[in-house]
């Protein structure tokens, strides 16, 4: 297998990347397969590494042995949340170096996504059809276990390795779809919709609306409105691609939209038989009762991991934040609370100069059809840009924020997004 990548990743560094995007957005159900068929097997030890090695050995196979240097600088604020990522690894507080280590390892190694896409060493297309490909797919087997229930091996897991926020009430599981987590596959779904909703606008193909509606109604059966809603955010902000004033057009879309949204989602909400869909639309239509909100929880855990990694300099390490560390407590909800966490005050820094590096390039992205997608990607998932859980989903993010932050570069600017090639003086 290692023969294999290595040669793969040399020879053909699009395939290569295709192949590690695949096998990490399938990870979770890989993994659910293989412990079904085998429980004492260590297959599902091993699939969470192998798109890591994909990465990291194109990676190399780019930058080092072809030698694809480029005079492009990347941002300060990538290079450190890399540098704190580094340190949180080989910070022997919390669970200890080894599952920092292992955790820094699988983190940084989908970050290392954004230099493929950011210096065009991948094609930006391929970032789309493979999300467009395998994220309609794995919309497709969410919606599926929704109207059949789950599978064999997703309900074997379940019952013996599964966790509590997995369950929308008494028997009822949300969709697994092919992710490590259910929270996984429901950012998969968003990313699909974003991106479809970019590509319908611009090339005005109805195909596009496949995905949309695949994307959006299996977000909507997860039930998990950390990416739900975005998705519904992504499908109004649509009208703004391309727009002379691109931010005024999106704000004017949402403010007059949302109202009639939360209309719409009371009157819905009585007659939709899905639980996640219901969950869904009663935080929207603000119908959800404190005894039921689950919002506090969140809240509170996300204050609390950002107080906690405050108190150091350093922070605790990476391994917090995994799962696959032993003692590794999971996510922390969001990116900042995650970042203070096993980066301390270094890490939250380097979070904030991240998101106020984005926030910059919003416009030009906006108005950019090229890189409106890649925007749309990025703005689904904020907020979950560092869970190191996402094995398919972390690397399709940060080669979509490598797009939109590369049109900040004077060099960048010269070429055309897709294929490269000089721009003439009439473009």
């Amino acid at each position: 297998m290692t023969a294999i990548v290595i040669v793969m990743g040399v020879k053909k560094p699009e395939v290569a990347f295709v192949a590690a995007i695949t096998v990490g957005v399938g990870n979770g159900a890989l993994r659910r397969i293989a412990g079904w068929i085998d429980p004492s097997g260590i297959a599902t030890q091993i699939v969470p590494i192998i798109p890591a090695v994909i990465l990291v050995t194109l990676y190399v196979s780019l930058l080092v042995i072809r030698r694809n240097h480029w005079t492009d600088k990347a941002p300060i604020a990538f290079v450190l949340v890399c540098i704190v990522v580094i340190i949180s690894g080989i910070n022997p507080a919390g669970v200890g170096i080894v599952n920092n280590l292992l955790a820094s390892s699988l983190l940084i190694s989908g970050i290392l996504a954004f230099i493929l896409t950011f210096r065009r060493l991948i094609p930006h297309s391929s970032v789309i059809n493979t999300l467009a490909v395998v994220g309609s797919i794995n919309a497709a087997y969410m919606i599926l276990q929704e109207i059949n229930g789950l599978t064999p091996w997703d309900a074997y897991w379940v019952d013996n390795f599964g966790y509590s926020a997995l369950y929308l009430g008494p028997n009822l599981v949300r969709p697994l779809g092919l992710g490590a987590s259910a929270a996984e596959s429901a950012a998969i779904c968003a990313m699909l919709v974003g991106v479809s909703v970019a590509r319908l606008r611009v090339s005005r193909n109805p195909a596009w609306l496949v995905p949309i509606s695949l994307g959006l109604y299996a977000a909507l059966t997860s039930g998990t409105r950390t990416f739900a809603l975005p998705a519904l955010a992504v499908i109004l902000l649509g009208f703004a691609i391309g727009r002379k004033r691109p931010m005024l057009v999106g704000l004017v879309t949402l403010a007059v939209t949302l109202p009639v949204i939360v209309v719409i989602a009371g009157r819905l909400m009585p007659a939709v038989s899905s639980a996640g869909a219901g969950r869904v639309l009663m935080l929207v239509s603000g119908s959800e009762s404190e005894e039921t909100s689950t919002v506090g929880i969140h809240q509170d855990l996300i204050l609390s991991s950002l107080l906690r990694g405050l108190s150091s300099v350093i922070g605790t390490g990476s391994g917090q934040v995994s799962v696959l560390a032993s003692g590794g407590l999971g996510s922390s909800e969001q990116d900042i609370s995650n970042m203070a966490l096993i980066g301390g005050v270094l890490g939250v820094v380097a979070m904030l100069a991240l998101y106020i590096t984005f926030a910059r390039a919003i416009p030009g992205a906006f108005r950019d059809l090229n890189t409106a997608p890649f925007l749309f990607i990025t703005f689904a998932t904020i907020g979950q840009w560092m869970n190191v859980g996402y094995y398919g989903a972390t690397p399709l993010i940060w080669a979509s924020l490598g797009v939109v932050l590369s049109l900040r570069t004077k060099e960048t600017k010269e070429y055309a997004l897709d294929t490269g090639r000089k721009r003439s003086s009439r473009d």
